[in-house]
């Protein structure tokens, strides 16, 4: 009787490793729920705090731009839906991590152009 129970949970604990296994590696390649042919459909663009408990975030949802705001409770109210003109879409960019990390390595970077005198 015990050998049967303990050879029933390691086929589970076997099938359950298994799983997650084949799970891990298809999210590694992008494919699984939520997730579009060319990445993630959501984005979180900004985050300010307003105060420690209360935020506003500016998320980027497939091709909408929404601005929520987030209270004490932990609820999230939707303020606006903005518009995505081409000055925003550049700000967009401009502020997104990608772009932020380039422009560090660009100010760290040494220039070698002579100074003017």
């Amino acid at each position: 009787m015990l050998l049967s129970v303990t050879r029933t949970l390691l086929a589970l604990l076997g099938v359950c490793a298994l799983a997650w296994v084949v799970l891990a590696a298809l999210a590694r390649r992008g494919i699984g729920i939520g997730r579009a042919p060319g990445g993630a459909r959501l984005q979180v663009i900004e985050r300010l705090a307003l105060s420690p408990r209360r935020h506003l975030y500016l998320v980027r949802a497939d091709e909408r731009v929404f601005l929520l705001g987030a209270a004490e409770a932990g609820a999230l109210s939707l303020i606006a839906e903005l518009d995505r003109s081409p000055a925003f879409s550049a700000a967009a960019r401009a502020s997104s991590p990608h772009a932020q990390a380039t422009q560090a390595t660009q100010a760290a970077a040494p220039i070698d152009a002579p100074s003017e005198p």
